[in-house]
């Protein structure tokens, strides 16, 4: 499974914790994404990604059967469903997009992340809520991730 975010291309300089963007999910399952939808689907990425990382973080440390994050600013969203057997379901408008372990999600989730963190956070400001909320929740999530394994 693999987890890309992106910033909008028609964003305005200089960038902003704000800005919004989208939120790519491809397995062998299905796909969801917030692109190309109508209504609109863009999202103010840098939340959303906040969002999900604190949320599914809760979810997978917990004992709760469904987990759904709803992106900031936009329509999209994305639940997880624990299963029986401990593996999770990715699930977008219904339809399973991907079904993995615990670890596998985790993964897949964090390295998305990262690829996103580490291209658009240096060019916000050291001071950006959107900046600092991320890199936290980036760091919260590197150490369930690291519990993991």
């Amino acid at each position: 499974m693999k987890f890309e975010f992106s910033v909008d291309e028609n964003e305005a300089l200089p960038p902003s914790g704000f800005d919004l963007g989208h939120m790519d999910v491809r397995a062998d399952a299905g796909a969801a994404s917030s692109r190309d939808r109508t209504p609109d689907q863009a999202m103010m990425v840098y939340l959303s990604l906040t969002l999900l990382l604190d949320g599914l973080r809760r979810f997978l440390e917990g004992r709760d059967r469904v987990h759904t994050t709803s992106a900031a600013d936009s329509s999209f969203s994305l639940a997880f469903r624990r299963r029986r057997d401990g593996s999770v379901e990715t699930v977008h408008e219904g339809s399973v997009v991907d079904r993995s372990s615990v670890k596998e999600l985790a993964a897949a989730v964090h390295t998305g992340a990262e690829e996103f963190a580490s291209s658009h956070l240096p060019l916000l400001s050291a001071d950006d809520a959107g900046r600092q909320d991320l890199e936290t929740s980036l760091a919260e999530f590197g150490a369930l991730l690291a519990c993991l394994t």
